[in-house]
């Protein structure tokens, strides 16, 4: 039986589509490598496409250039998918993902949203560190990082969605209220805390859930009882459960997070 033409220029057609796509993935994972090893400076397309097993010309046609890939890498390790965030659907993932309990309390979300960031930040930890060093170097990458940065923004107010304005701390806006999140919540934070103040990742999480309750709630839209801030503008003490003592603790890592002592 003879196939027709249309039905096997169709079937050519997907063959090379998902050849095509399979390049691209092989690409993005072989330049997470190369940048890994070498960092994004050090690292060449030459390098990435060898590690790939592609051509220079295949690794062109597929990204453009490796900028585009550590754009790539980055969301892919982020959220799964290379093309996620610039195609708008991270923000409405995290945001169905923190309202997929039924009416869910205030606390409660945040407490979830604390939750969804330390799994972002246990992912792409090494990632954030690796884009911020590129930003510093290529002016390109700056506005690339300006426009995720914005991005983040819009994914942390999708986030609050939930929240009504009723349950926030009294005098604190909306817009506040977001941007309150963003600095708690954020690669800086991370990085602090974790990378430089010997948190564990369940520190972390605990005292990022307890940090948003404290500062963002109003008292009674709290679950359980949070210490507030001593201070105003000082983040509430980090958790007591799990913390290192006496000759385990890490340099520095008896200092309270938001404390404006240093060890002499």
């Amino acid at each position: 039986m003879t196939t027709p033409v249309g039905a096997a220029t169709s079937r050519q057609k997907r063959a090379g589509q998902a050849v095509r796509e399979r390049s691209r993935l092989r690409l993005v994972v072989a330049a997470g490598e190369v940048f890994g090893e070498q960092g994004y400076t050090g690292a060449t397309v030459q390098a990435i496409a060898e590690r790939a097993g592609v051509s220079l010309q295949t690794l062109y046609a597929a990204w453009g250039s490796k900028r585009a890939l550590l754009r790539a890498h980055l969301e892919s390790t982020m959220t799964g998918s290379s093309t996620a965030i610039a195609e708008g659907r991270w923000a409405p993932r995290v945001a169905a993902e923190l309202g997929a309990e039924p009416d869910p309390g205030s606390e409660a979300r945040l407490r979830a949203l604390a939750a969804l960031f330390r799994s972002v930040a246990e992912r792409v930890g090494p990632v954030w560190r690796l884009y911020r060093d590129a930003a510093a170097a290529d002016p390109e990458i700056a506005a690339d990082h300006a426009e995720l940065e914005r991005e983040r923004r819009r994914t942390m107010a999708g986030a609050l969605a939930g929240l009504d304005d009723e349950c926030l701390r009294p005098g604190l806006t909306r817009d506040s209220a977001i941007d309150t999140v963003l600095v708690l919540a954020s690669p800086a934070t991370y990085e602090s805390l974790v990378e430089n103040g010997g948190y564990s990742m369940d520190e972390f999480e605990a005292w990022l859930a307890d940090a948003l309750v404290a500062v963002l709630l109003g008292r009674a839209d709290r679950d359980s009882a949070v210490p507030s801030p001593s201070a105003a503008g000082q983040a509430p003490p980090g958790p007591a459960v799990g913390r290192r003592t006496g000759s385990d603790r890490r340099p520095g890592s008896d200092r309270r997070p938001g404390s404006d002592r240093r060890e002499r």
